[in-house]
């Protein structure tokens, strides 16, 4: 129903019902209200989201490279050892 209908059918209560409708209609202004905010919330929680999902990205690749460069520095170490170990066994 809309508001001119309803504010003619209301008005014919007087003031009562002129309070009534003006209450039907604040109701309604803040429900459109409360759906708009909750809208916007939602994307700002969306934004927000796929930044996080981005950086946890970012960060994933980052500790990869670490770990291989790592893994490539235990190589070379244990290399490194087994080539003195060679040394000192064929140097006894």
């Amino acid at each position: 129903m809309e508001y001119s209908t309803l504010f003619e059918m209301m008005a014919q209560y007087g003031p009562l019902g002129l309070w009534t409708v003006s209450l039907l209609w604040m109701n309604n202004q803040q429900r459109k209200e409360q759906k708009e905010a909750e809208r916007i919330a939602q994307e700002r929680l969306q934004y927000h989201q796929e930044n996080i999902v981005e950086a946890m990205r970012e960060q994933r690749h980052m500790l990869q490279k670490a770990i291989e460069k790592i893994e490539g520095g235990l190589e070379m170490v244990r290399e490194k050892y087994a080539e003195e170990r060679m040394f000192r066994l064929k140097g006894d």
